[in-house]
């Protein structure tokens, strides 16, 4: 399985303002598996195409900008 490099690496706040960089489908899906915020919409939508991006179904860019979308919804982005 390949991990899906990210266009670009994500910076998102975990707790106590410690920051993280995800810069592939699996470390999204390995944060979004622990999410410390609400499971809306853009976050399901997110692990299904981070999900989708590591079966080869969808490509990374479109999993990163699904990630990148629930990331900012939830104020994560650092």
């Amino acid at each position: 399985m390949s991990y899906k490099r990210f266009p670009t690496p994500v910076r998102v706040i975990i707790k106590q303002n410690r920051e993280n960089i995800i810069a592939t489908a699996w470390d999204a899906v390995e944060f979004l598996y622990r999410w410390p915020g609400k499971r809306g919409l853009a976050y399901r939508r997110a692990l299904q195409h981070c999900l989708d991006a590591l079966d080869g179904i969808l490509s990374a860019a479109k999993a990163w900008a699904s990630f990148t979308a629930a990331v900012k919804e939830e104020g994560l982005l650092a």
